[in-house]
C-alpha cells in the first residue's frame, strides 16, 4: 500500500489527474499531488477503484470539512469521476475528494447548494469523524443515474442497499433516511408523480 505525501504542493484544478487514471490506484499514486494535505490523505491500493480517502483531522457532525472550490469545475460530460449538481449538470472535483468512496452508512455529505454557484459546493461531516477514519459519502445523494453502477461492498450490515446505480432506483422512503441534495429530491418527486 502506498500513501500520498501530505506535504506536497497544492496543484491547480487543471493539473489534477486522478480522474484520468480510470481507477488505477498505482498509476494515480505516481501522478498524485495532494490538494488538501492538512485535511485528508489518499491511500492508494493495487487494483481498480480500491483507493480511499482518510481524515487527517477530527470533525464533529455538521462540521464543514472543506469547500469544493477552488478545485472543482463544471464537467462537459458525466463520467465515473463526476458529481451531479443538478438535473443535467455535473462537476469534476479535481481534488483528493475524488477518492471519497461510497457507503450506505456514510460519514460525509457532498452538499450542492446551487448547481451554478461553485461557492455552495462542499463536503460536510454527517457523523463525528476521527483522525484516521475512512471518508465515505452516499453516491445517490448526488447521482440520479450512475455512469458505472456497481455492487456495493460497504459492509454496512444494517444499511447496505446492494446494487448502487443512482437515486432513480431507490424507493423514496429509503432515500428519506439519508442526506440527499435538492436536485435529487426534485427528480424523485417528478418520478413519483409520473
Amino acid at each position: 500500500m502506498m500513501t500520498s505525501n501530505p506535504t506536497s504542493a497544492v496543484p491547480s484544478a487543471s493539473s489534477y489527474q486522478g480522474h484520468l487514471t480510470g481507477g488505477d490506484g498505482m498509476l494515480a499514486s505516481r501522478l498524485h499531488k495532494p490538494t488538501h494535505p492538512s485535511l485528508v490523505q489518499v491511500v492508494f491500493n493495487n487494483g481498480s477503484y480500491n483507493s480511499h480517502l482518510i481524515s487527517l483531522q477530527n470533525f464533529s457532525r455538521g462540521d464543514l470539512i472543506t469547500p469544493f472550490s477552488p478545485h472543482a469545475d463544471f464537467a462537459s460530460a458525466k463520467s465515473y469521476s463526476t458529481v451531479q449538481t443538478g438535473p443535467e449538470t455535473h462537476i469534476e472535483l479535481n481534488s483528493d475528494l475524488l477518492y471519497c468512496n461510497h457507503s450506505c452508512d456514510p460519514n460525509v455529505a457532498f452538499v450542492i447548494g446551487d448547481a451554478r454557484d461553485k461557492a455552495s459546493w462542499k463536503a460536510r461531516a454527517e457523523k463525528d469523524i476521527k483522525k484516521g477514519d475512512i471518508l465515505t459519502f452516499f453516491y445517490p445523494s448526488t447521482e440520479w443515474h450512475m455512469s458505472q453502477p456497481f455492487d456495493c461492498s460497504c459492509g454496512s450490515s444494517s444499511h447496505c442497499l446492494g446494487k448502487i446505480d443512482g437515486a432513480h432506483s431507490i424507493p423514496e422512503e429509503t432515500l428519506k433516511k439519508y442526506f440527499v441534495n435538492q436536485h435529487i429530491l426534485e427528480l424523485k418527486s417528478k418520478q413519483s408523480s409520473a
